[in-house]
């Protein structure tokens, strides 16, 4: 080739000569020619076209946007006829105005058919807004269409090869915008579909978390998203699902629901394993004693895991016998593994009370191997409640009275025989501790010896003083002693019949009176007394005084007699 043109260049009026036979028309201006790259010459491509003489290209037109050759010596092609230049003797063509032309063709043809087309990304438009596209010619990528998510990096999408979709065009400025994101909206859409499909309930998926919220998890499924509610994460309680999931986690989910006309779909983590919660009976029955870990500590005791999805609660309370610790930090921490114990549970509630101090001999335990059943003890009314009373008998150890171990008698409430404060004597009536591991006590049980006391001095016919306590329609009810009641019926009250009304107006409560004890049974410790006996006894003997003063005071002959006798002695 450099001999052609050192020819062009010196015999120049040979070149016009030749040129003369060469018609233009024969070849077309803008017409399009397979050519063959024979010598490449500074900024200039030798370009063999099968005519007689070779046609002229801009090295320019055959670089890529980085500034480097795609082609070479020997490569074949496309260029366009322009005109022929007779003064240096060769033919201008160019292969950019050919692509570029082609280029067109083939965006309007793809924005007509709506089909997305293969671009480079050459390079960041000046605001950085977008992108230039390479179709073969320039098109804009608006920066919110190059993907479904933020371009985080934009410069690291230069160069890539991707497809996009014609979405604007003006063919006066020959100017278009191209989406790739409608492409992988298109895409994910019928991904989602085909997956949605697919899936069934109680199906096992694998699945990459994308995103944690408060109520749960995202789950992306392979281009479909489905929730892991908080509550289905795990067995155990959860505060925050981050306690359990990172964002890019790699799980296996269970498909719980699925509403297929919405595209929404529920996840479940624990689904995938059995409830432990079913056979909690069994595994962690009453009183078992095993090793487990805190795993957290609150104001009120500290919760204990003991195994993934069962966590129980250690009390404050539970943690020593002696008295309530001012915080749980003195005792446990997180991390700590130590023995509990199990002593209450609550499948219901998925609740299980475990306890520290359990471990120990109780406090109560050791007072009764130092005290025995039938001891009397001297005990304080701690608490006092409708049915029992609390009473304390030394440091750390409590002891219950029943109300109906309080007195043989009927009794409306405990505070009517004692009050809080009060220190009393007691029976301990049990040598076990009752189901709350109180000591048992009895008040009652002390009367045993005050009862026959009192009847050994008190029989049937004697009288005593009394303290009204109730009144009903039946009669009264008395109070021989504290722990002795006796009871008075209606028609023992006078000789005359009187009705209830009469009976409420004429005694009231707390008035003392004397009665006459008519009846005693000792063995079911009950005493009946009598008004009306009583006053037959003191008419009775009202009546025998009156004979004996009349008796001793009747004079008979002989002792007239013997009166004068005596005055002459």
């Amino acid at each position: 080739m450099s001999d052609t043109n050192d020819t062009i260049e010196k015999n120049p009026e040979d070149f016009s000569e030749l040129v003369k036979d060469y018609d233009i028309k024969a070849v077309g201006s803008n017409a399009a020619l397979e050519g063959r790259i024979v010598d490449i010459i500074e900024n200039r491509v030798i370009v063999d076209i099968g005519q007689k003489t070779e046609g002229i290209l801009d090295r320019e037109e055959l670089l890529d946007w980085d500034g480097n050759m795609k082609y070479k010596v020997g490569d074949t092609i496309q260029v366009l006829s322009k005109n022929v230049n007779f003064k240096e003797g060769y033919i201008i063509v160019s292969k950019k105005q050919l692509d570029e032309q082609q280029g067109w063709e083939n965006i309007f043809h793809a924005f007509k058919k709506n089909t997305p087309l293969p671009g480079r990304i050459v390079r960041l438009t000046p605001d950085e807004k977008g992108y230039i596209v390479d179709m073969g010619v320039e098109m804009f990528l608006p920066m919110s269409q190059v993907d479904i998510q933020k371009v985080k990096a934009p410069k690291k999408m230069l160069g890539k090869d991707l497809l996009f979709l014609v979405v604007k065009l003006n063919k006066k400025e020959k100017s278009g915008t191209v989406s790739r994101r409608i492409l992988l909206e298109d895409e994910k859409q019928e991904k989602q579909k085909k997956l949605l499909e697919s899936l069934e309930i109680g199906q096992v998926v694998k699945g990459v978390v994308t995103s944690i919220v408060d109520y749960g998890a995202f789950v992306d499924l392979g281009g479909l998203e489905g929730l892991v509610h908080k509550d289905n994460i795990s067995y155990g309680r959860i505060n925050h699902p981050r306690e359990k999931l990172r964002k890019g986690d790699e799980i296996e989910v269970k498909v719980l629901e699925i509403d297929r006309e919405r595209g929404k779909i529920s996840l479940g983590i624990k689904q995938r394993f059995a409830d432990p919660w079913l056979d909690i009976e069994t595994r962690y029955p009453l009183g078992k004693r095993l090793v487990a870990k805190v795993v957290k500590i609150v104001s009120f005791g500290a919760f204990i895991e003991l195994e993934e999805g069962i966590e129980g609660l250690l009390h404050i309370s539970d943690l020593t016998w002696e008295g309530r610790p001012t915080s749980v930090e003195e005792y446990v921490a997180v991390g700590d593994k130590l023995w509990v114990q199990v002593i209450e549970i609550n499948k219901e509630e998925r609740k299980i009370k475990l306890g520290l101090k359990q471990l120990e001999t109780r406090p109560e335990e050791k007072y009764l191997e130092k005290h025995k059943r039938g001891e009397i003890v001297r005990a304080k009314v701690k608490k006092i409640l409708k049915s029992r009373v609390f009473m304390g008998l030394e440091a750390g150890v409590e002891g219950v009275v029943k109300i109906s171990d309080i007195s043989y008698h009927h009794i409306e409430s405990p505070d009517v025989f004692m009050k809080e404060g009060e220190e009393i004597d007691a029976m301990i009536i049990s040598d076990e501790l009752d189901r709350n591991y109180k000591v048992q006590l009895g008040i009652k049980h002390l009367a045993e010896s005050e009862w026959r006391s009192f009847f050994a001095k008190n029989r049937p016919g004697s009288s005593v003083e009394v303290t009204v306590r109730k009144i009903n329609d039946a009669g009264l009810t008395v109070e021989l002693t504290r722990s002795i009641e006796g009871f008075i019926r209606i028609g023992d009250i006078d000789e005359e019949k009187i009705s209830p009304q009469d009976l409420e107006q004429k005694f009231k409560p707390g008035d003392k009176i004397e009665a006459l004890i008519s009846r005693i049974e000792l063995e079911r410790k009950k005493v009946y007394l009598s008004l009306r006996a009583l006053t037959k006894a003191r008419e009775r003997e009202e009546l025998q005084k009156y004979m004996k003063a009349e008796d001793d005071s009747v004079t008979t002959i002989g002792d007239l007699l013997q009166n004068e006798l005596d005055k002459k002695k």
